[in-house]
């Protein structure tokens, strides 16, 4: 017959593969939980209502996946997606990508505009700057005097 000590240490054992079980179904976004099916965050209640174990249990006798449960909470892995899901992600990754082209293309075509204007402008400036110092270099041309008659 199994003494006291001995169930205790069974039923802490269960408790412990409960919650690690539980554990691992949240860290992959797979929680059986019903209130867990629409989102959740990584909490002593969260894991103590998906693994079916009272909070006080968790914090009495389990502290060591508190701990796995902060560690996970800092560093959450991506929850299984389906191929539709996988899907549905690529293609609004497409949409995005295909607006930033736009984007893009008429950023393009206003820095060409911009460019060409430019480009026109300094022509228009050499030009100036090419008839102001001919004009300089009349003005600076001897003048041959005549002696007066």
């Amino acid at each position: 017959m199994p003494t006291e000590h001995s169930h205790h240490e069974q039923r802490l054992k269960k408790t412990q593969a409960r919650l690690n079980d539980a554990l691992e179904r949240l860290r992959k976004g797979c929680p059986i939980h019903p209130l867990h099916q629409r989102g959740y965050t990584f909490t002593v209640a969260c894991l103590a209502r998906e693994a079916g174990v009272a909070r006080n249990a968790i914090y009495t006798n389990h502290r060591t996946v508190i701990d796995d449960l902060h560690a996970i909470a800092a560093n959450p892995m991506k929850p299984v997606t389906t191929w539709q899901d996988k899907l549905d992600e690529l293609h609004g990754l497409i949409r995005t990508m295909k607006q930033e082209q736009r984007r893009l293309v008429s950023e393009n075509a206003l820095l060409l505009q911009r460019a060409l204007s430019a480009e026109a402008e300094a022509g228009r400036h050499r030009r100036h700057n090419a008839k102001l110092i001919a004009e300089r270099d009349t003005a600076l041309r001897a003048v041959p005097i005549d002696p007066i008659r």
